[in-house]
């Protein structure tokens, strides 16, 4: 009796041959995070059935604190830019001469009264000022895109242990069955003088081991579960299995395009808007280091003469604009500094992706080993262990080796399919670019 039925199908993945019933449901984070801030998500008063990645991508997205949090800062920016937008106010005043003294001027009739308005040349000064808040809001935009990513690759990684872990309860529990059927055999060959009873206590421990195997597995996917709810503000487990998958077999993308992607990423994008940001903060010292031209008008009555007149004055600074010369040198290193951090930043990732590109080639490769090269082969090695054990020419802990090995082996592609979906996860969130295929079920 096998530990699992294994059939060989050529051209058909190795994962979908252990796990036939698995749906198959891959979203990128970028097409996640689109789905997410366009398609409303309302909170579950039932237990659904089943969960997508996308689904819990959206729910990430749509209720995570932090995200809420950037969302205020940049209402914030907004209104600072229609301040900024306002300018210096106009200045009305009132200046009355030749009256309250003495001789005659002790009273008003020789007084001179002049109504006013000044007002500062600034158009150049308020267009800075609102060029400066209109970059800052960019800069809080940009570091929403920044949580989205990460929150989404938080989720997809989540998400994918739950896949994992609902993939390895399916397998222990199928050995859990089979190790029954194989013990009721041994039972009936003990029974008959075929078998020693050492075979059927050793029987007995693998059914107990599976049965510890399937606790284990069980309370670390409601663990995994609990966990995935809290990144969307859950606290209850609203879903009764994952649905998708952990295929990643498709072509590798080229690493040239990663690279160029670099260029354009929330990161990089990022230090720029930086630098555009201190560009715009010394546009703005050197603004309000400019002398600005003050007008005056106005009407002066005279009260003797009971006569009117106009006045007008223009006033302007004395001394070379250089006040805030201290101030914009500061800036521009700041700006040096920026570009700096920016060079460093590309190098770091350029290397996070050289070596995540390397670990999913090399995943790839242990899969496509597990599938057509080892699995293949511990099915014939355990059909023969069977064959040998039934006519008395091995000993049923020779069989029982041979069972682990496929138990664990099947295992092991699981855990080989999870990393080198979290390695496409992390390229993505890296990236930005969209890496995972997006069939969804039907």
């Amino acid at each position: 009796m096998l530990l699992i039925q294994y059939k060989h199908v050529p051209k058909k993945p190795t994962f979908n041959r252990f796990f036939g019933h698995r749906l198959s449901v891959h979203v990128g984070l970028l097409f996640a995070i689109y789905i997410a801030v366009s398609t409303p998500v309302y909170a579950a008063d039932y237990l659904e059935k089943s969960l997508s990645m996308q689904e819990a991508i959206s729910r990430s997205l749509s209720l995570h604190p932090e995200l809420a949090s950037i969302g205020y800062r940049i209402k914030s920016a907004e209104g600072d830019i229609k301040y900024a937008a306002v300018g210096q106010k106009p200045e009305l005043s009132l200046a009355v001469e030749d009256a309250l003294g003495t001789g005659d001027y002790s009273g008003l009739d020789n007084a001179q009264s002049t109504l006013s308005i000044g007002w500062i040349l600034d158009e150049g000064l308020s267009g800075s000022r609102v060029g400066k808040y209109q970059v800052r809001k960019t800069l809080i935009e940009i570091e929403r895109d920044i949580k989205r990513f990460d929150i989404a690759a938080q989720t997809a990684h989540q998400f994918s242990t739950v896949l994992a872990l609902q993939e390895n309860l399916s397998i222990a529990k199928r050995a859990q069955q089979h190790t029954k059927v194989i013990l009721f055999d041994i039972v009936k060959r003990v029974k008959a003088g075929k078998a020693p009873v050492a075979d059927q206590l050793r029987a007995e421990v693998d059914q107990e081991r599976r049965e510890l195997e399937v606790e284990d597995i069980t309370h670390e996917l409601l663990s995994a579960k609990k966990i995935l709810v809290s990144k969307w503000g859950e606290t209850d487990i609203d879903f009764i299995s994952a649905v998708g998958s952990l295929d990643t077999s498709r072509a590798l993308v080229d690493f040239a395009k990663l690279e160029k992607s670099i260029k354009t990423t929330p990161k990089m994008r990022y230090f720029l808007t930086q630098q555009r940001l201190v560009d715009s903060e010394i546009i703005l010292a050197k603004e309000e280091a400019k002398n600005r031209l003050r007008f005056d008008a106005g009407v002066r009555r005279y009260e003797r003469e009971e006569d009117y007149s106009l006045t007008f004055g223009v006033s302007l600074p004395i001394g070379k604009p250089s006040r805030n010369q201290g101030k914009i040198s500061a800036l521009t290193a700041d700006k040096d500094s920026y570009q700096a951090d920016a060079n460093a930043t590309k190098t770091q990732l350029l290397t996070k992706i050289f070596v995540l590109y390397e670990e999913l080639k090399h995943g790839h490769h242990i899969i496509e080993s597990i599938e057509n090269k080892i699995m293949p082969r511990l099915e014939r090695a355990l059909k023969e262990t069977q064959k040998a054990y039934q006519i008395g020419k091995y000993s049923y802990q020779e069989w029982s080796v041979v069972q682990q090995e496929v138990l664990d082996t099947q295992l092991a592609l699981v855990d080989a399919r999870l990393k080198a979906h979290n390695n496409m996860v992390e390229l993505e969130r890296l990236t930005g670019l969209s890496l995972l295929s997006r069939k969804v079920a039907q």
